[in-house]
């Protein structure tokens, strides 16, 4: 008779999330180093949350080689089903650590482009409710049983969390999850939409802000399996949490490093002759915050936030190339220097020394 087996599945889901999270991770890398020459805080949780989900992709293949998506009574022999069971309890640990890193990601990078103070604090709202909830969940996974080992050897006299505490802690992490995913997804449609940007450019965004809401669908979607966990036929039942939690942070890998590479798009558009973009657009940001130097030489910082907009502003020639609020040469820039940007400028009048420094980061 045939063995049923739920592993196959996993492991196609495993290999294809892990090979397209891999490429778009070095991909944003590459930009980064190469064209934008300057990699930031966002770009380093992004490398720790792909090194995080390779290790969850480990330990999923490595779980289905043990019997993982078997009935227990199919695994032989039974010493596997430990083994198993222990690579589920890793699955569990990377699965926090990476999908907080992405969140933390994400999130530092759409401080670069909010304009409004209200959506500041939502950013810091759920990038404190991420870390915390993360944190918190980590360690309950971590420590559920007394020793942590009794969770995959049951012959071990030792005391564990009961199942409905582990998934009533499940679901509020999962409720937790969903609050920041659907923010991230939601507040950058916002903020895109009111950008000094070509209807064409926006909907170029289009895709990468899709992926976003897939992951935020398979984050609902594993949010309804969680009491799955509760079954005794442990191994089998839960498969598909497993599954949707590689799609999760797969497609949030992707859709967080996808929205770094309109410079790649934009030197291979030109390259094919469909852009009349020069490579100077692409040049070490840096260099272009070069150009906003105070009178001792050092960067103006922008230290605090005193005007809501300050990614876009009108700067009037006065002569002495201040601007009333005392930014100099109408410098408003954010507080980081990893940052892809294009700065589009426009005459306001005919005769007059105005223009708009709009700053779009992507």
């Amino acid at each position: 008779m045939e063995i049923d087996n739920r592993g196959p599945p996993l492991q196609v889901v495993c290999y294809v999330f892990g090979v397209l999270a891999l490429v778009a991770t070095l991909l944003r890398c590459y930009v980064r180093v190469f064209l934008v020459k300057s990699f930031g805080v966002d770009d380093y949780f992004m490398v720790l949350a792909l090194v995080l989900f390779i290790a969850f992709v480990a330990s999923a293949l490595v779980g289905v080689h043990f019997g993982a998506g078997r009935h227990l009574t199919d695994i032989l022999p039974q010493v596997n089903t430990k083994h198993a069971i222990q690579c589920w309890w890793f699955c569990y640990l990377w699965y926090c650590l990476s999908i907080t890193a992405v969140k933390i990601s994400i999130c530092w990078f759409l401080l670069r482009v909010i304009v409004k103070r209200i959506h500041l604090w939502i950013i810091y709202f759920v990038l404190g409710l991420n870390i915390v909830s993360g944190v918190a969940f980590f360690f309950i996974t971590l420590l559920q049983c007394k020793p942590v080992y009794a969770f995959w050897d049951r012959e071990v006299p030792g005391d564990c969390l009961g199942m409905d505490a582990v998934i009533a802690v499940t679901y509020v992490y999962g409720a937790c999850g969903i609050i920041c995913d659907f923010t991230c997804t939601i507040l950058p449609m916002v903020i895109i939409w009111g950008l000094n940007m070509n209807k064409r450019s926006k909907w170029v965004l289009m895709p990468i802000m899709t992926l976003a809401c897939v992951a935020s669908a398979a984050t609902v979607v594993r949010f309804v399996y969680c009491k799955d966990a509760k079954d005794p036929d442990f191994l089998y039942a839960t498969i598909n949490i497993v599954i949707w939690s590689t799609i999760e942070q797969g497609v949030a890998i992707m859709a967080g490093s996808l929205a770094t590479l309109r410079p790649l798009l934009r030197q291979v558009a030109q390259n094919l002759g469909f852009s009349s973009t020069g490579p100077s657009e692409l040049k070490d940001t840096r260099e272009n915050n070069s150009r906003f130097k105070d009178g001792t030489g050092s960067r103006n910082k922008l230290a605090s936030r005193n005007n809501d907009q300050f990614a876009l502003g009108v700067m009037e020639g006065q002569g002495n190339g201040r601007l009333p609020n005392g930014h100099p040469h109408g410098e408003r820039r954010e507080p980081w220097d990893n940052e892809s940007e294009e700065e589009l400028t426009q005459d306001l009048g005919k005769g007059q020394d105005h223009k708009v420094l709009s700053t779009a980061h992507v």
